[in-house]
């Protein structure tokens, strides 16, 4: 590499240098930047999906069991949240729930 003695040549060079680096920053914002609006845009079809599935079922007259084998099974969030209520109703006397909810024996209070 040649031997700088000129301050602007020097300070040029780390400047390209630098130019170099930064440009992998900005592919990687711009690449974060499209994630967001990626995930925003899944999250508005995902809750648009919800709402036709659910006006289909409550307006349209159709059952879950009948979309179901037409092709058209829940939005994944409401099978989610099924899957929880299902749990929290199948399991009401969970060995820890006392303790959860500030109970225990007499003599721990």
């Amino acid at each position: 590499m040649a031997k700088l003695t000129d301050p602007q040549q020097a300070e040029e060079a780390a400047q390209r240098l630098l130019n170099d680096r930064m440009d992998y920053v900005r592919r990687a914002i711009t690449a974060r930047g499209a994630l967001d609006e990626a995930r925003e845009a899944l999250k508005e079809a995902e809750k648009n999906d919800t709402q036709a599935f659910q006006a289909a079922v409550n307006n349209g007259g159709w059952t879950e069991d009948e979309l179901r084998k037409i092709g058209l099974s829940a939005p994944e969030k409401m099978q989610r949240v099924q899957r929880r209520r299902k749990a929290a109703q199948s399991t009401p006397d969970a060995p820890n729930s006392s303790a959860q909810n500030g109970g225990g024996t007499e003599s721990e209070q």
